[in-house]
């Protein structure tokens, strides 16, 4: 499964990845801030498969770019984990209604991280039989 890790605190995508390749998932690259994801996004030769996006971020914040993510060709059904210090309801409402996936939050449950890049993966998966 190809992985886009965003976040503007690069311990947080040290942590990030390290957890990640330590589920099973091998195939990992970071971004600090959603306009370096978006060409990342844009270039990359085929669609990531999951995204790992932080809510405070400056410039655009991870719910404006999930929303912006919805709207990208190939990025309507991609599994977005919101992996956030934010554990106000209030923000776990507006991710979801801006097309979240699954919220995670800091500091890191790498047992829930696991189970949510796990769901992205059978889903994933249920796609590619059914699709």
């Amino acid at each position: 499964m190809k992985i886009l890790a965003i976040d503007d605190d690069s311990s947080a995508l040290e942590i990030l990845s390290m957890l990640v390749a330590h589920a099973g998932y091998s195939d990992i690259e970071t971004a600090a801030s959603a306009g370096i994801a978006l060409e990342r996004i844009t270039s990359a030769s085929r669609p990531f498969e999951c995204i790992l996006l932080d809510i405070q971020m400056p410039v655009m914040d991870g719910i404006e770019f999930c929303d912006l993510l919805r709207r990208l060709p190939g990025y309507g059904d991609c599994p977005i984990i919101m992996v956030t210090a934010m554990t106000d309801k209030r923000y776990m409402d507006q991710a979801y209604a801006a097309g979240a996936s699954a919220y995670v939050t800091k500091p890191f449950d790498a047992n829930g991280l696991a189970v949510c890049l796990a769901d992205a993966a059978r889903r994933l998966g249920d796609a590619r039989m059914h699709g």
